[in-house]
């Protein structure tokens, strides 16, 4: 890069951090938004810019270069209200011709629905051909239960998933079970870009199918969580405690309003959209399905 660029990337860098920084202060103070209390948004941002530095579009142009400062400063806001940080994958920085996106691995799916949705512990597994899994509802809760779950040598060996399961252990000790047979998981991966059709998908399948199903095992704790957790109970009497959800907290708050640059229009609204990296080219990083 040349020393040019370099110096243009640079205040790229620092006119977005100072407008990212200024907005969400403002979002704080007007109570508009709340922030973990063990999330560090100046870590964050510096991370995101470590790694956005290096993020290059499909013409292997740097996306500091090619996108709009606008979309820059909303994905990290995006980033930062999810409270999600890049240098643990918990988000990736995705460039669709001048405009950045953050999408939500499923690693951070599973950081949220931990933060917000009394999410103790998550696990999944693949169910291969020629295993013994068996499982059965509760009359009762109408929730699921492993009743048997037997694998060989042979059946992990055969590379053929049929299904896949997460474990699902709550807060309050209470357990779950979300099951996918192929055919559903295949129809998440037609949702994406590469429609199941990309190396991992074809290398991994199981891993892939993993992922697909802990995607929907938090989807529902993300989305019927409230924000709670956000705030210290001595303070409750000072603050209006929202009960909408992480997804409603972006939709009806932040995202309400643009961010504002020097000597720019304000900033176009990137709708927030379910987490999909599928439409990553192949390669790229490692995708949430």
């Amino acid at each position: 890069m040349s020393t040019e660029n370099k110096t243009a990337v640079a205040n790229v860098k620092k006119d977005i951090s100072v407008q990212v920084l200024s907005k969400i202060e403002s979002f704080q103070e007007t109570g508009e938004l709340t922030l973990p209390k063990d999330y560090k948004v100046e870590n964050a941002l510096k991370s995101a810019y470590i790694i956005l530095s290096e993020t290059k579009d499909k013409d292997n142009k740097l996306a500091l270069e090619v996108c709009s400062k606008e979309s820059i400063a909303e994905a990290l806001l995006k980033m930062v209200v999810y409270g999600v940080s890049p240098i643990k994958k918990q988000c990736y920085f995705i460039v669709y011709g001048n405009k950045l996106e953050c999408s939500i691995s499923y690693s951070g799916n599973v950081a949220i629905a931990k933060r917000y949705g009394q999410l103790k512990s998550i696990k999944g597994n693949a169910i291969f051909k020629g295993d013994t899994f068996e499982f059965q509802v509760d009359q009762e809760t109408g929730r699921r239960k492993l009743v048997e779950h037997k694998q060989t040598l042979e059946s992990v060996g055969s590379g053929v998933v049929i299904g896949a399961y997460a474990m699902v252990e709550m807060n309050d000790g209470s357990r779950d079970l979300e099951v996918m047979n192929i055919s559903q998981i295949k129809m998440a991966w037609n949702q994406g870009g590469s429609k199941g059709n990309s190396p991992a998908h074809k290398n991994f399948p199981d891993q892939m199918a993993i992922k697909t199903v802990l995607n929907r095992a938090c989807k529902l704790l993300i989305s019927s969580s409230d924000d709670s957790v956000l705030y210290d109970p001595l303070d409750e009497a000072k603050v209006d405690v929202s009960k909408a959800d992480v997804a409603d907290e972006i939709q009806k708050n932040a995202n309400k309003e643009s961010l504002s640059f020097n000597n720019v229009e304000d900033a176009e609204i990137v709708e927030e959209e379910e987490v999909n990296l599928d439409k990553v080219p192949a390669g790229t990083i490692d995708r949430a399905f």
